[in-house]
């Protein structure tokens, strides 16, 4: 016996079972008047109610097109060119010869609503039926920002139809789990009323004895009944189940009552994991009001339930359609898995991602704080001080995450809470600085600062206000009010935490200092920083201190080498301090630290960034290429790479060869024996750079200098390949300076004809640019260069007129004969250069 209940996607014609909405479905479609709106539960059936009215419907005389917008498209006319799109391509023989005028009509850059409008017209007008457009998942659309304007272009279809009789047999059918009424988000517009609902319920008793006979089960009656009396009707589920029982059936085992509930609760009921149970039960979850309707349905206290509610628990499949009766929960299977036992745990669940949230802010775990949060709003109804509570710490973690935006959103919320109401003014205040409101940002937090309340909120305010000011005066002024505060603290701040404030607070006046040029006072600051400092946080002064004394001082070197290596530095985990020991600035003390005399020390940091500070992202020689390109003995460093590695990636060798090329330019010896090797490694990337092309007019140059010409040439010819097949336009605006070589180099050699083209080419690849100048050649440069492509010009076209009594057109056949004395004939276009530069004499 093979499987007839297979897992099908679409339901075949010959398991279908014609229900109600069938019927009615069919009528819309008959009539071609209001459109249809099949509202339903998801995993119901609205899909295959779909498929089959496709299936039994469309015929000559009229097209069904199915569309599924799940995925909704990013832009408006995106959306509708789909739309037309699906039209015409199911039927390409048909609507051939009204594909180019489509296509037109979009080439005219109409709004989007007009051209979708146009292609209809133009559909209708070909194809004398009916053309139903299925829409199919709308409910996704609404996420897009245009979808007010598709739901306002159907309805805009039918009113249209006094104007335009065509759209007279064009209709459409909407599915969703939406209500119509909710489709149309902007409640200044007219609401989506004008379809027919559509309600999908569950079989009938008659409708579920059809599916068993189609499905050729051979079970007694009993056992249907019972099947019915689990599902209630409902197609999913039926079906499902009939196919475990198929399985079943198949192996062997007999049927009974008990082995049926076996498979219905082992399905269903234990893991509650397989569709639509899962579906709905996190639906559930989710809602605090469908789980209060629950409660109130389970204990029979529905009476007072609204229709807006019911709808709600209709569309997420947990009743039927028939919102006058008593509400009761649609089958068996549905009410096993929504216990009251189960609800009242999510509630104490909810209750605790409170808690949960602010553990996680204590723990800096952000990515969970947030979530918790929002579970939370959402499925509870808060106090007035949980609510404050959940705003405040929820936009404390995207603060930290520098989500800013979000930040401000819930900084800008009422606070009344003493704790949140000062605070979240000043992290308000931080975030819109962060984002670019300046103006406003400064003004809230001058306002903080006003309030003299030595606490959170008036240390944020002035450590984020006093770098901000024009007048280094109040700045430093601000960083001393800053640096008090903190000995007459009001909140809840570790001495640690203050400690580091007062820290901060003195650095930020000795960078004030140094801006200023008051070099010794900023060094003063610095010796106060470094004094008071935590070991680690006293790193990146030292070497400030270090670069800022005219004789440098060994000790430093000696103490930041003990500091990271004898005490184990790690790297500090939220880097928000300029002086935190991080990624950044451990490139600085590697710098300082490597003497080509005596590498040891270099190498013993390196040693323990590998094994303590990068552990598994660690790269050696990219941390060391790294350093180079700020270093002034980066060249020294980066043959240092190549003399001490074996495994250096093909990319890094390349780009620290490019380095070493560049370093020579002056020296045109040491240049063309880096440019060589660098020239090998090229051949094996894929990569160009801008400084690719800089660096290969120089050789170029070189080789020009020395007479090289062909040499010079290929490598012309090498660069300008490479370049134009990047497809990088920016990189093709630079080979300027090539064109210019290849015009001068063919000079050299006597090839005046690929000279004039390349003179002509680099002059019109000039004109093309807008700013007039490149990265490699300034404005300035661009004008020599175009100067010295028309001195080539002018030396190779002579300045005369060309007088002949026949007037030639360019495609008239002429015979002209050369020096050499040989003789061709040809289209006058092809030879009217050589005619005019006198290369050849006019015989006819």
């Amino acid at each position: 016996m093979g499987k007839i209940l297979k897992k099908y996607t679409k339901i075949p014609e010959h398991l279908y079972v014609i229900r109600s909405a069938d019927e009615q479905l069919e009528r819309i479609v008959d009539e071609m008047q209001r459109p249809g709106y099949v509202l339903v539960a998801r995993q119901m059936g609205k899909t295959n109610l779909l498929f089959n009215a496709k299936r039994t419907l469309e015929n000559k005389d009229r097209l069904f097109v199915y569309i599924d917008l799940s995925n909704p498209f990013e832009h408006e006319r995106d959306c509708y060119r789909n739309i037309i799109d699906n039209v015409i391509e199911p039927n390409e023989l048909l609507f051939e010869p009204v594909e180019s005028e489509i296509y037109t009509i979009r080439d005219k850059n109409l709004p989007p609503h007009k051209e979708y409008s146009n292609s209809l017209r133009v559909i209708l007008k070909h194809f004398e039926g009916d053309v139903v457009i299925v829409l199919d998942e709308i409910d996704a659309l609404r996420s897009a920002e245009y979808s007010d304007n598709i739901f306002a272009q159907i309805r805009s279809n039918y009113f249209s139809r006094t104007n335009f009789p065509v759209f007279e047999r064009l209709t459409y059918i909407l599915s969703g789990v939406i209500d119509p009424i909710e489709l149309i988000k902007d409640r200044n517009k007219s609401p989506f009323n004008i379809g027919d609902k559509i309600y999908l319920d569950d079989f009938t008793k008659d409708e579920h004895d059809s599916f068993i006979e189609k499905s050729k089960l051979e079970i007694s009656n009993e056992i249907s009944n019972e099947i019915y009396n689990w599902a209630n009707g409902s197609p999913r589920l039926t079906f499902d189940i009939c196919s475990e029982i198929e399985s079943v059936l198949i192996d062997g085992t007999v049927i009974t009552v008990d082995v049926l509930d076996g498979i219905v609760r082992k399905k269903y009921l234990t893991t509650f994991d397989v569709a639509p149970v899962d579906h709905i039960r996190e639906l559930v979850k989710s809602h605090k009001d469908v789980r209060t309707s629950l409660l109130k349905i389970i204990n029979n206290k529905s009476n007072d339930l609204s229709d807006e509610i019911k709808k709600k628990l209709y569309l997420y499949g947990i009743i039927d359609s028939r919102f006058d009766k008593e509400t009761r929960i649609k089958n068996r299977i549905i009410a096993n898995s929504l216990t009251e036992g189960w609800i009242n745990s999510i509630d104490k669940q909810i209750q605790n991602q409170l808690n949960y949230g602010l553990e996680m802010i204590d723990q800096q775990k952000y990515d969970d704080a947030i979530p918790a949060f929002n579970y939370y709003l959402i499925d509870s109804e808060p106090t007035q001080d949980q609510l404050e509570i959940c705003n405040y710490n929820l936009g404390f973690a995207y603060f930290q995450k520098k989500n800013y935006e979000k930040a401000k959103e819930y900084f800008s919320k009422k606070y009344v809470m003493d704790l949140y109401s000062l605070a979240s003014k000043s992290l308000l205040g931080t975030s819109k600085l962060a984002i670019g409101e300046s103006i406003e940002g400064m003004e809230i937090l001058e306002e903080v600062i006003k309030s003299k309340s030595n606490d959170f909120a008036y240390r944020n305010a002035l450590f984020h206000l006093a770098p901000l000011l024009s007048d280094p005066l109040r700045s430093i002024e601000l960083f001393e009010e800053l640096y008090e505060s903190t000995f007459y603290t009001k909140d809840n701040s570790t001495e640690a935490e203050l400690k580091k404030t007062r820290v901060l607070s003195r650095f930020y006046m000795a960078e004030i200092h140094l801006k200023n040029g008051q070099k010794s006072e900023a060094l003063k600051g610095i010796d106060e920083v470094i004094k008071d400092a935590e070991p680690t946080d006293s790193l990146y002064p030292k070497l400030l201190k270090y670069n800022l004394t005219q004789e440098k001082d060994d000790q430093i070197k000696s103490d930041i080498l003990d500091i990271i290596l004898v005490q184990k530095s790690k790297f500090e985990a939220s880097n928000v301090s300029p002086i935190a020991f991080c990624k950044e600035h451990f490139k600085f003390y590697l710098e300082l630290i490597y003497e080509e005399e005596n590498l040891a020390p270099f190498e013993e940091l390196l040693d323990y960034a590998e094994k303590e500070l990068y552990k598994e992202s660690f790269d050696r020689n990219s941390l060391i290429y790294a350093v180079s390109q700020f270093s002034e003995q980066g060249e020294s460093i980066q043959k240092y790479i190549l003399r001490t590695s074996r495994d250096i990636s093909k990319s890094l060798l390349l780009n620290i060869h490019r380095d070493l090329v560049s370093s020579t330019t002056h020296e045109p010896l040491a240049f063309m024996d880096y440019f060589n090797q660098y020239h090998v490694l090229l051949k094996d990337s894929e990569e160009t750079v801008t400084e690719d092309i800089r660096l290969y007019s120089y050789a170029i140059k070189i080789n020009s200098d020395e007479g090289k010409y062909f040499d010079a040439l290929a490598l012309c010819s090498e660069i300008d390949s490479r370049a134009f097949n990047s497809g990088d336009e920016n990189l093709k605006s630079e080979l300027i300076i090539i064109y210019f070589w290849f015009a001068v180099l063919n000079m050299n050699i006597k090839n005046e004809e690929n000279a004039l083209d390349y003179a002509n080419k680099t002059i019109e690849q000039v004109e093309k640019l807008k700013d007039k100048k490149l990265s490699l050649i300034d404005e300035k440069g661009l004008e020599i260069v175009t100067s010295q492509m028309r001195e080539i010009k002018n030396s190779l076209i002579v300045n005369k007129p060309f007088i002949r009594d026949i007037k030639y057109g360019r495609n008239d056949k002429v015979t002209v004969k050369y020096s050499d004395g040989s003789i061709i004939e040809d289209k006058y276009k092809k030879l009217e250069k050589d005619i005019i530069a006198d290369k050849c004499e006019l015989i006819t």
